[in-house]
């Protein structure tokens, strides 16, 4: 593809940056659990399936675990850490419901808004996100992501056979779509597989944290907004 114009390009993560990927899982969770009493942190919880998630893709990725292993397994670890083992028939039924629950999301407030000021404006904008290409497409089109983004500027780490945080994975996007590291901005929640990785492939970075959390490195991101009015005000154009 020839290079684009000098326009900011603008790529979003999508779990967790265009929606909120905690309802399901909670819903999953009391479901399968139905806990007496529902004290759980569900936030901190489903952070820490995403972390194991994270340490595990690079062996689905290699063929050393299959899909489903990973994704059971990036379960019975985290619950492990929360002192609530699950038996793997406890796991895959959890895993089940939520995946189950992902097809029924709805847009964070404001995303879709922000997609069409930058379309509406001539920039480049497009998807970069990890995970199974069916699975991925598949939460793209139930949120109508698809009608608004063309396929060729939606990046899936299993069909590009690469994955965040490796900054190989934008710098293949640059290169596909004709964009400039300089001119690219990444959107996303996770601080390793999002910040970490955008900024070493020369990025800038919006770090969504809806949750206050903590940076994980001293990585510094370009601006950290927790709700997407304040995405609309930043000076990134």
């Amino acid at each position: 593809m020839t290079e684009t114009s000098n326009k900011l390009a603008v790529f979003f993560d999508l779990d967790d940056t265009l929606y909120d990927h905690l309802v399901p899982f909670r819903e999953a969770v009391r479901e399968v659990l139905a806990p007496a009493e529902d004290k759980l942190d569900y936030a901190e919880l489903f952070y820490t399936v995403r972390h194991h998630s994270d340490l595990l893709w690079p062996k689905y990725l290699s063929g050393e675990l299959e899909l489903e292993d990973t994704r059971v397994m990036r379960l019975e670890l985290a619950f492990a850490e929360y002192g609530l083992p699950l038996s793997r028939e406890q796991a895959a039924q959890i895993q089940a419901s939520y995946i189950s629950r992902q097809y029924t999301i709805e847009l964070i407030e404001g995303v879709a808004e922000q997609l069409q000021r930058f379309i509406s404006r001539g920039h480049p904008v497009g998807i970069i996100t990890n995970g199974p290409q069916a699975h991925q497409m598949a939460k793209l089109r139930g949120l109508g992501i698809d009608r608004i983004i063309p396929p060729e500027m939606i990046f899936i780490s299993d069909a590009v056979g690469l994955a965040k945080p490796d900054p190989a994975i934008f710098r293949h996007v640059n290169k596909v779509t004709g964009t400039r590291p300089e001119n690219s901005l990444y959107v996303g929640d996770t601080w390793a597989n999002d910040v970490v990785g955008a900024l070493a492939a020369g990025w800038r970075v919006c770090w969504y944290n809806p949750r206050g959390r903590k940076p994980g490195t001293d990585h510094t991101p370009s601006h950290i907004f927790s709700n997407y009015k304040e995405f609309s005000e930043l000076p990134l154009v």
